[in-house]
């Protein structure tokens, strides 16, 4: 486990976008081809992760093989919701425009908790078999989930109740696929119904890097737009990644290609971040 990351004059945040299994899997190959190509993740001051963008940023946190992300694990398959009613609502309320963002999260919560998606001890077990059921990583670790009670962010770290695999779990808890996560007698789901990539949680820092796997499908809310920050770099999944995604996040066969795509592109993108990246 990687010590805390020393005070520097330049301070660097890091925040990875959700993107479902395919998501993570372009993600671990951009962060492990960084890491070859000398740029070290977890020197980032902190780190912000959303969906998968959390379960890969808790990886990198860590120091963890990141190829490791993609190992089969003994855990329940992913399971297509039966009910397509709560889900073409929570769609619906996720497209609409000048309306109280947290009133609609919050109604997106309720259809999310009244839906028939599992129980919630699979997906927990599921996301903890992914990280080995590790504890918090010493680092400024940033998890991203919503309070369905509120309809507010939560933004989970180290010093709070939540445990590692929880905070990720609920993280990555899609509405209508996924159940609700309860932790401390509320209920959470994805921190993506907000926003992909929540980049308004980097605001004060320097430099802010944005890996974000769905940049081709989701636009950026105003408060990621805003970050006001000396240097702003974002590496999003290019032409040849996108086609690796394919339509179905959760499409097994699609997470090696977007691995590899993700490798492929982090030559380009050590170069951008050589310019100000801290040297290990």
């Amino acid at each position: 486990m990687p010590d805390a990351v020393p005070h520097r004059d330049t301070r660097i945040a890091l925040v990875l976008g959700g993107g479902g299994p395919v998501g993570i899997a372009w993600l671990a190959g951009l962060a492990q081809g960084l890491r070859s190509a000398g740029i070290d993740l977890t020197l980032a001051d902190r780190i912000i992760g959303t969906s998968a963008g959390a379960v890969v940023g808790t990886a990198i946190a860590a120091g963890s093989d990141l190829s490791t992300l993609l190992t089969p694990r003994p855990t329940p398959a992913v399971a297509p919701a039966r009910d397509f009613g709560p889900l073409l609502e929570i769609a619906a309320l996720l497209r609409a425009v000048d309306q109280d963002r947290e009133l609609v999260l919050q109604r997106v919560g309720e259809l999310a908790l009244g839906a028939e998606t599992g129980d919630p001890a699979a997906h927990l077990e599921r996301i903890g078999a992914l990280v080995d059921f590790a504890d918090w990583p010493d680092h400024d670790l940033v998890v991203t989930s919503i309070d369905i009670g509120s309809g507010a962010l939560t933004a989970w770290t180290r010093d709070d109740p939540a445990t590692l695999v929880q905070a990720l779990a609920a993280s990555t808890s899609v509405p209508g696929v996924f159940p609700p996560i309860e932790i401390g007698g509320r209920h959470y789901i994805d921190g993506g119904v907000r926003s992909t990539i929540n980049a308004d949680l980097a605001a004060g820092y320097d430099a802010v890097v944005i890996l974000e796997p769905l940049a081709h499908v989701y636009p950026r809310t105003r408060a990621d737009r805003e970050l006001d920050a000396a240097r702003q770099v974002s590496i999003t999944p290019d032409e040849v990644a996108v086609a690796a995604f394919g339509p179905d996040l959760f499409a097994g066969a699609a997470l090696g290609p977007s691995y590899e795509s993700g490798l492929r592109q982090a030559g380009a993108a050590a170069g951008e971040l050589k310019e100000f990246w801290p040297a290990g």
